[in-house]
């Protein structure tokens, strides 16, 4: 794709219907034919980009509540590296920090699970709607930086369910002599970051010789995300 297209495309306004075929007049979700209408003010006949979740773009025209395909193209915006971050449990304002950040930097998927120090606790019926904002955020993210993927969340019920699923990930740790060496970065890698008052003695030692550290000092659970996600994806 020649650099002229690739900005005009950027500056469409653009939403995620994850699963639309660009074969046939695609049918618009209600909330974002409202995103459209009443917050971009778009009439029928603006352009617009319509993200299937599938690493494509179409680029179609408003029709009311449609949208009809003129092209689909394949913006090369998505990392080449697939890199999981999974948090343990942080503050509400804190977690959506990290979702909104590590999804704008290229995160592919997002693990959230309870820690040992976690302080919020939360019901099932709180995970269920907190994970229904987390989306939303995800998705905002997305649309802002230009990314044709949603990153996936999902829900975890602690460190040793992270380290089952993913057995490779390797773990941010305060705790004093952990080397600041990271490992070779590979195609896929998962980096465990956890809450505000750190690990548990029973959590660093199931961490055992996957800890890593980003150095000397302490950091928020926002800037440890923003330093993690910048050594993970740079230049990718």
């Amino acid at each position: 794709m020649d650099r002229s297209h690739s900005s005009s495309l950027r500056a469409l306004p653009r939403a995620f219907v994850p699963g639309v075929d660009a074969g046939a007049t695609i049918e618009l979700p209600e909330e974002e034919v409202k995103k459209f209408r009443n917050v971009l003010r778009l009439s029928s006949g603006a352009e617009v980009a319509i993200l299937p979740n599938d690493g494509s773009l179409i680029r179609c025209t408003l029709a009311g509540k449609q949208a009809e395909p003129i092209e689909v193209v394949y913006p090369e915006t998505e990392s080449s590296r697939r890199v999981t971050l999974a948090l343990g449990l942080p503050k509400p304002e804190s977690l959506e920090t990290a979702i909104r950040m590590g999804t704008e930097m290229g995160i592919a998927e997002f693990l959230v699970f309870p820690a040992a120090r976690t302080v919020v606790k939360w019901t099932a019926e709180k995970w269920e709607k907190r994970l229904v904002r987390l989306n939303a955020i995800a998705r905002e993210a997305a649309e802002v930086s230009f990314r044709t993927n949603l990153p996936k969340i999902t829900i975890l019920t602690g460190l040793e369910q992270v380290f089952s699923n993913k057995p490779d990930a390797f773990v941010l740790s305060e705790v004093e002599g952990v080397d600041c060496a990271w490992p070779e970065i590979g195609d896929e890698s998962t980096i465990v970051i956890g809450p505000e008052g750190g690990w548990a003695p029973q959590e660093v030692k199931l961490i055992g010789d996957r800890a890593i550290s980003l150095g000397k000092r302490v950091m928020r659970v926002d800037t440890a995300v923003a330093a993690a996600c910048s050594l993970l994806l740079s230049g990718t």
